[in-house]
């Protein structure tokens, strides 16, 4: 896959941008806050309509503006020529409500599923390291955009997944909240003052009603969760070996075989990458159920795809913790190398990679090792210094082939050369 062009309208801090790439290696360079991060930002955003850095829309319109867009033309590795944009405003009506729209070869795209894997782009960016450093959050949402870009459906059901346990939330909450009245006043709340007979005729006991009702009710939604649970973890299961394999082989070319990283998922005890679907749904139904006192006491579910974790052991201990920052950094930057070896080996495509001042924290042979892992891809580049990632005697060529360089001045950038200006 090959960038042919981006244009910017009102984003961050571009008023109009529109530019024309060749094949190859493009390097931004000039001063810091000067644009060059939010071009890689705007290009990102067409793969999953999401920044990298923020998940607010209006932070990205320029100042003074009412709207921004955004759009990629690029060529597919099956010689396609295909386009993706977004456009969003703050207040699109007078009610004042946000609109966002997304259309693909010029055709409006109306759910957000159907646009992911359409355009394939890598970004690695200083936010990235919180996926090491950072909570169980952070390495989710890494896991749920790498399987969402190859698989719509488990976009869908991450969906889904939210909507349920939103029910379930809220239906936890009500018991919690009716905690403190009786069985008959809760029951005459909802029935009014009525009186039950049983089958012979006597008066029953107007709490043997009450009970029974709140605990169908959360059978209901349990099994729905059960069930969409256990496909999004069969998928992460599945995605986490995948991802662990090609980082590991990364991270081992990255050190020259010095350090070895395994990842693995963390979910409820129990659980296993060798169960299949049916197998994960029982067994996390019945956690469902053996916690349900707890949930109620919480007013919330305690487990489940939304609290799982993955675990980043380098040379057998957690990274998180005993790691240091050019380590956690390597490990970053395997995981995205391993993202982009998926994303090639299952959507048929060389992603294009973003890579987001990452030379200035890498010593001279693990620059030099990156750029042969990414060969055969195109890749764009922001540094200070464009010596950073070729010396001199390489500008023209470097080892990634026809290297362009464009210097970034305060929302603008300059045509791109075969040797950096100045």
């Amino acid at each position: 896959m090959r960038l042919c062009s981006v244009e910017l309208t009102n984003f961050r801090n571009y008023d109009h941008l529109q530019l024309v790439f060749p094949d190859g290696t493009h390097v931004l360079y000039g001063a810091n806050a000067q644009g060059k991060t939010n071009l890689l930002e705007a290009i990102y955003l067409c793969t999953c309509a999401r920044s990298h850095r923020t998940g607010r829309d209006e932070e990205l319109v320029r100042h003074g503006s009412d709207f921004y867009r955004v759009s990629v033309r690029f060529l597919t590795d099956r010689n396609l020529e295909e386009s993706v944009s977004l456009e969003y405003r703050p207040s699109s009506n007078r009610n004042g409500t946000p609109s966002r729209t997304i259309c693909y070869n010029d055709l409006e795209v109306t759910r957000l599923s159907d646009m992911m894997g359409l355009f394939h782009a890598i970004i690695f960016a200083p936010e990235d390291l919180q996926i090491v450093k950072g909570g169980p959050g952070e390495r989710r949402r890494f896991l749920n955009v790498l399987i969402s870009r190859t698989d719509r459906s488990y976009f869908r059901d991450l969906q889904d997944f939210w909507r349920i346990i939103g029910q379930r939330n809220r239906l936890l909450k009500h018991i919690k909240s009716r905690g403190s009245l009786s069985a008959r006043e809760e029951t005459v709340r909802l029935c009014g003052n009525l009186t039950a007979f049983d089958q012979d005729g006597s008066e029953l006991d107007i709490e043997e009603i009450a009970a029974p009702q709140s605990g169908a009710q959360l059978d209901v939604w349990d099994a729905q969760l059960a069930s969409v649970s256990s496909s999004i973890l069969k998928k992460r299961l599945d995605y986490t070996e995948k991802l662990s394999e090609y980082a590991a082989l990364s991270l081992r070319h990255l050190t020259s075989s010095r350090e070895q990283l395994d990842i693995q998922y963390r979910g409820f005890s129990g659980l296993d990458r060798e169960m299949g679907r049916e197998t994960i749904e029982r067994l996390y139904l019945e956690r469902l159920r053996r916690g349900r006192e707890d949930d109620i006491a919480r007013g919330s579910t305690s487990n489940g795809p939304h609290r799982d974790d993955l675990s980043l052991a380098l040379n057998g201990v957690e990274a998180r913790l005993f790691s240091s920052q050019g380590q956690q950094r390597s490990i970053v930057l395997s995981l995205k190398i391993a993202e982009l070896m998926i994303l090639t080996e299952i959507a048929g495509e060389k992603p294009i990679l973003l890579l987001d001042d990452v030379m200035s924290e890498l010593d001279s042979s693990r620059r030099s090792l990156l750029m042969e892992v990414i060969q055969g891809h195109q890749v764009f580049i922001t540094c200070t210094d464009p010596a950073q990632i070729f010396p001199a005697s390489s500008y023209a060529q470097g080892s990634a082939g026809s290297v362009y360089y464009y210097p970034v001045v305060n929302g603008t950038v300059g045509s791109g050369t075969n040797a950096p200006m100045g």
